[in-house]
């Protein structure tokens, strides 16, 4: 490469060289070179001066794009360890980050250079001013509270001045050229210094292997391991403290054969400390990455080690299971923070979707706006295959459409798929966590999906906590019982797998939880739990099936989750070599345990000691019909909220006065072009009165009928600073018809006991 930027003078002219009578060069020095030492300088500075426009970007790009992304991603081991990449994508990536960026404008300036070289040093100039101008917006962005058009000012102006002092000064120049280690001191605090280098280490050697008499005793037949998570035992339960059939017919059904532990507490509220806690049986003491490296002694490393088992884990959010005990385990994960991972078909997971969102993580840190969500926090949920509904029956390729749209992260239907028909006293452990019924609240319970509304500038939670407005997390509540459906429906699909495989009789079977949800205004979801958040955040659903159980049992022992592998080693029949704290329920009556007391840890290391029987009882108050309407149907998952009776009511039934004022609804277009048969459909309904008519009273509930029909009512709150004007609903997708779709709001009043709605003007947000 030419250095477009002023350099030494090249020497011109001169005689030739003397040649001794030897034929050596007489200006060659005693190495034996016999380039003359001029020449060696200037091919030097020719080679200088060819690779400072590189270095040039190669710095600029390090602090504008390397530096930032790796922090980062090195603060945020999550955001790696739900794709479960491994160390050699870890690596590629940081190479990635830290050289495509200058290698692909170097090949920018390679390609303007065809043009000419002063046209070549324009584009170099241009493109290191806009590096300067997006260092400016980035520092500013972090050290200001400016945003939007003014921040994107500072960075223009940066860009502008940099740009000057770059063409004019070649101090600046120098000294830019100068901090070319800067970029690779990035990369090495990212792969050697950074919470996230942890991913990169070996596994110390584990526990010693158990005596082969000990082996030969274990129970033959397959051990299967269904986690799923934040989910609260509150969610399935009526008023009667019985899982209510009629919404989860499958949990209903499994507990029919099973053992359900009505008394389980999760130990921590984060998927992160959970997950470890489960597999080794100890409680949380310090914060460390779940992988095998942090914990080498664990249920995976001991039944695929030293028991010999065959391994099909599928673990979605962990690493506890090293690759030389679950070797295809890599080839079955894959996931999307920010875009959504395909499955087995896409193969969008790995490097390439680490790198995509990487990309997309960058693109928020240069914005000038201020940022909508931390892509190094935020999750996205794997899920399972499902049908078109309960109400429906569609045609394959209608059915295949629908499907299409689910197959992301760790798919429970590979999981499902790995359940086969081999021998079946064969020592087998299936192991799936899926984040179902976790957030985001996407999916009604036909399977189909729905976008999500934001309402507002505020945010529903910050740090874990609720609004204190009661509506919006009402609603939410309720589109996580709706969701609830789809893993009552992953129950009923694993059933069947076990039952065709000839399997389900010889099996142990686990059906649990990590950690519940509270769904209390004002307060902590489940991290921090206190008072009236407790019920939800700790109870969780628990079944374990015995081989040959086909009665049912029920039973309030007091079950906590460092119990798991204890119990399990009992009925199964294997040892555990290493120290647990937890206890074995496998025979009741000679556990040890003997406290009423829950512990819970809201972080490693810092324990709650909470009163068990008196929030269980509140558990067992439910909330499937105090919530929704399950005598109802499908429809009853919709009437929900203090106007429930209006739902499914016509609207020419309903008397119809005045002017209700405008409103504006987030998607209005999305219900001109329905297609529910794509799997998608728009029925979470949500926007911002914009005018209210004199004398409405302060939050007034609104209406929303589609084809004529109301299928759903939403009080109204505030959002942020913003007055109680935002509202949002759910509607049933059966009122969906393709194609265009009649969307009408209204203001609810009572006259004479009597509902009146009132029309709203609508237009689209």
């Amino acid at each position: 490469m030419d250095d477009p930027t002023p350099g030494p003078p090249h020497h011109r002219g001169g005689s030739a060289a003397a040649t001794a009578p030897d034929g050596r060069d007489p200006t060659g020095d005693a190495t034996g070179d016999p380039t003359p030492p001029g020449r060696r300088q200037r091919r030097w500075s020719a080679v200088g001066r060819r690779l400072a426009p590189f270095l040039d970007l190669f710095v600029l790009t390090g602090f504008v794009v390397a530096q930032p992304v790796l922090d980062v991603l090195g603060r945020s081991p999550d955001f790696l360890l739900f794709r479960e990449v491994d160390a050699r994508d870890i690596v590629l990536l940081a190479l990635a980050l830290m050289l495509a960026p200058p290698v692909a404008l170097a090949a920018v300036e390679l390609l303007a250079g065809l043009l000419g070289r002063r046209v070549r040093w324009l584009v170099h100039l241009a493109l290191v001013a806009g590096l300067l101008g997006l260092l400016g917006l980035e520092v500013a962005k972090n050290l200001t509270p400016l945003r939007g058009p003014a921040l994107a000012g500072v960075g223009v102006l940066v860009g502008i001045v940099g740009g000057l002092l770059y063409a004019k000064g070649s101090a600046f120049r120098l000294w830019l050229r100068w901090l070319w280690p800067a970029p690779i001191v990035f990369l090495l605090v990212f792969l050697l210094l950074s919470p996230a280098a942890e991913l990169l280490r070996p596994a110390p050697t584990r526990s010693a292997a158990p005596p082969p008499a000990t082996v030969q005793r274990t129970a033959k037949g397959p051990i299967v391991v269904v986690l799923m998570d934040e989910f609260p035992l509150v969610s399935l339960l009526n008023r009667q403290g019985r899982i209510d059939k009629r919404l989860y017919p499958n949990f209903a059904r499994l507990a029919g054969g099973s053992t359900w532990y009505r008394n389980a507490t999760a130990v921590t509220g984060m998927t992160g400390w959970a997950l470890p806690s489960m597999m080794t049986g100890r409680y949380p003491a310090e914060d460390r990455l779940p992988i095998t490296s942090q914990f080498p002694d664990n249920l995976f490393t001991l039944l695929g080690g030293s028991y010999k088992y065959k391994m099909r884990v599928f673990e979605g959010m962990s690493q506890l299971c090293p690759p030389d005990v679950c070797p295809d385990a890599k080839r079955s994960r894959g996931g999307g923070l920010l875009g959504q991972a395909q499955g087995p078909q896409g193969g969008q997971g790995g490097l390439r979707g680490v790198l995509r969102d990487s990309a997309k993580l960058w693109s928020q840190i240069a914005s000038p706006q201020e940022s909508t969500q931390d892509p190094a926090a935020t999750l996205q949920e794997a899920t399972v295959d499902v049908a078109a509904g309960p109400d429906a029956s569609p045609a394959d390729a209608t059915r295949r459409q629908i499907v299409k749209g689910y197959k992301r992260g760790i798919g429970f239907q590979r999981f499902l798929s790995s359940i086969r028909p081999t021998d079946p006293n064969q020592r087998a452990l299936y192991f799936v966590h899926v984040l179902i019924p976790h957030q985001p609240w996407k999916y009604v319970p036909s399977g189909r999906t729905y976008p999500e509304r934001t309402t507002g500038p505020g945010r529903v939670a910050t740090n874990g906590r609720w609004t204190s407005e009661a509506w919006p997390v009402q609603s939410i509540h309720q589109r996580h019982l709706m969701q609830t459906a789809i893993a009552d429906r992953m129950i009923g699909d694993l059933l069947k797998r076990l039952r065709d495989t000839g399997l389900y009789d010889r099996s142990t079977l686990v059906v649990t939880a990590d950690h519940g949800i509270a769904f209390q205004p004002g307060m902590n979801a489940r991290a921090n739990p206190i008072n009236a958040a407790v019920p939800d955040a700790l109870w969780v659903p628990l079944f374990i099936k015995r081989p040959g159980q086909r009665t049912p049992s029920t039973t309030d022992v007091n079950w906590e989750h460092v119990d798991l592998i204890p119990t399990l080693a009992d009925i199964v029949g294997f040892r555990v070599p290493w120290s647990t704290e937890g206890v074995s329920w496998a025979d009741p009556s000679a556990a040890e345990r003997q406290r009423t007391e829950k512990l819970f840890y809201p972080r490693p290391g810092v324990r709650h000691t909470f009163e068990g029987p008196g929030n269980q009882a509140t558990v067992l108050l439910g909330v499937t019909d105090r919530l929704l309407r399950p005598q109802d149907g499908y429809l009853g998952w919709f009437r929900f909220g203090p106007h429930a009776d209006l739902v499914g009511r016509r609207v020419g039934d309903l008397t119809i006065a005045g002017d209700g004022g405008t409103a504006q609804v987030i998607g209005m277009d999305e219900y001109r072009r329905v297609d529910p048969d794509s799997g998608k459909v728009p029925a979470h309904v949500g926007g911002q009165l914009t005018r209210i008519p004199p004398g409405t009273p302060p939050r007034p509930a609104v209406v929303v009928a589609v084809n004529g029909v109301i299928g759903g009512v939403s009080e109204t709150f505030a959002s942020g600073d913003t007055p109680p004007t935002w509202f949002a609903t759910m509607v049933p997708d059966t009122l969906l018809r393709p194609g265009d779709n009649r969307l009408q709001l209204f203001l609810l009043s009572t006259a004479a006991g009597q509902p009146r709605l009132h029309p709203l003007t609508l237009t689209g947000g």
